[in-house]
């Protein structure tokens, strides 16, 4: 005898449905003796009405039948009256990343554990945000900068791209490290449309040097998604002897909006 196959309902469809019965119901628009009550929980035509669609098309995106658009879901959260933490999940079930912009709310213990590790380190590492600000470093990065009478910069791109020290520190600055990051700038700027990032070409432009390099790179059809695995060379300071890195890039899960870079030594490096 045959067994029937059990079909689980979309993940989708549970979530939106105990969300639906979670909230505290629609205002009361009723006058008499009905005036002032709240009844518990909203139906299918509650939320398509406060989102300005059709019942059909959320009763679809419920069930699963069509896929809930992207730029509908921050909607459809609001609709529903969902925290930060249910609107991380509501994006992570429709479309299966976070929001734009990160969650709506890092986990503590998840930012000291990425911090310690981060530390711990032997080798320099720094994390970075959306605009290349570091929010923190371990020794062996604030070392590069100490041991050579020079500040921790507070930005790894304009650091790399402006700072004499960089010149230094940095090996084959031009062709490794320079274009390389004027690559990464110009999809970054175009794509999150950062004031920071857009402010940063500006200087670029006119800065002799590096607006001779942003032409090169702005009239090219190649662009770099990001520079994670690729090598470097750092010259630390006290030494001309030159040390090849892998750039290793990684985000955290609870906020990837956060980048940590880390420079390991190579094979390279030890012969």
């Amino acid at each position: 005898m045959a067994t029937r196959e059990v079909v689980s309902p979309p993940l989708i469809h549970g979530f939106l449905r105990h969300a639906r019965r979670q909230h505290g119901g629609p205002a009361p628009r009723a006058t008499g003796p009905a005036a002032g009550k709240r009844r518990s929980g909203l139906s299918q035509q509650d939320v398509a009405q406060h989102m300005g669609i059709s019942t059909r098309l959320y009763q679809d995106w419920e069930s699963g039948v069509r896929p809930i658009p992207r730029h509908r879901l921050d909607a459809l959260a609001e609709a529903l009256d969902l925290d930060s933490a249910r609107r991380d999940e509501l994006w992570f079930i429709a479309s299966g990343g976070f929001p734009p912009r990160g969650p709506g709310r890092p986990d503590p213990e998840a930012v000291s554990g990425w911090t310690s590790y981060l530390q711990a380190l032997p080798v320099p590492s720094l994390a970075v945000d959306a605009g290349w600000r570091i929010e923190e470093s371990n020794a062996a990065w604030q070392g590069l900068f100490l041991s050579a009478g020079e500040p921790e910069p507070a930005n790894l791109l304009r650091f790399v791209l402006f700072s004499p020290y960089a010149r230094r520190l940095c090996g084959e600055w031009e062709s490794g490290w320079a274009s390389s990051y004027l690559r990464q700038l110009r999809l970054e700027a175009e794509t999150t449309r950062s004031p920071e990032l857009r402010g940063i070409i500006e200087e670029i432009q006119r800065h002799p040097e590096l607006a001779e390099l942003w032409r090169a790179v702005d009239g090219s059809h190649r662009i770099l998604l990001h520079n994670d695995g690729q090598v470097r060379i750092i010259v630390p300071p006290g030494t001309d002897r030159p040390q090849h890195v892998r750039t290793l890039v990684s985000s955290p899960a609870h906020d990837p909006r956060r980048r940590m870079v880390t420079f390991l030594p190579t094979r390279e490096s030890a012969a």
